[in-house]
């Protein structure tokens, strides 16, 4: 098994396996996700190859063919005054988990980040997601829980709350 950077070649079988993390987060909330695979890959593409690049990524593959990913992005953590490589998506299809996939595409992660400086590396996991929680902290992580993770789509009422409309 090769953990490599993400290339555009990869976009399709990125599409296919984000599909599948989404079906399977949907599935761990009881529902079933409809996904629009020509939208999905429009975002991918636009979103990590595009002009204006908003994550890099890493694909593992072996013999059979693309069996996980990792997505991620950099910026910088006040609290700690470092930079911090943010883990947004770690998906590894069902067939190959527990088969050191996601400790490969993490340790892949983890020296991306040393050789670029990080001090950190921070990502958020489904609360409900019992498995990856325990992946998670057998690895060495700690869940904090003194912040709480806002969010706001970017549109009309946020532009008015704001006076940008």
């Amino acid at each position: 098994m090769k953990v490599r950077a993400i290339k555009a070649g990869d976009l399709d079988d990125l599409t296919a396996m984000a599909a599948e993390f989404k079906t399977f987060l949907g599935r761990i909330e009881g529902k079933r996700p409809r996904i629009d695979r020509a939208k999905l890959r429009a975002e991918l593409k636009a979103g990590g190859f595009g002009k204006r690049r908003f994550f890099h990524g890493l694909i593992a593959k072996d013999a059979s063919g693309p069996q996980g990913y990792a997505l991620y992005h950099f910026g910088f953590n006040s609290n700690f005054n470092c930079g911090t490589l943010f883990i947004s998506d770690l998906f590894v299809r069902g067939n190959a988990r527990g088969k050191g996939i996601g400790h490969a595409l993490m340790k892949k992660a983890a020296a991306i980040a040393r050789d670029k400086g990080c001090g950190r590396m921070e990502w958020t996991v489904w609360n409900i997601n019992a498995p990856a929680i325990g992946f998670y902290v057998g690895l060495g992580a700690k869940a904090t829980d003194d912040e709480i993770i806002m969010g706001a789509a970017l549109g009309k009422a946020l532009y008015v709350k704001l006076g940008l409309a």
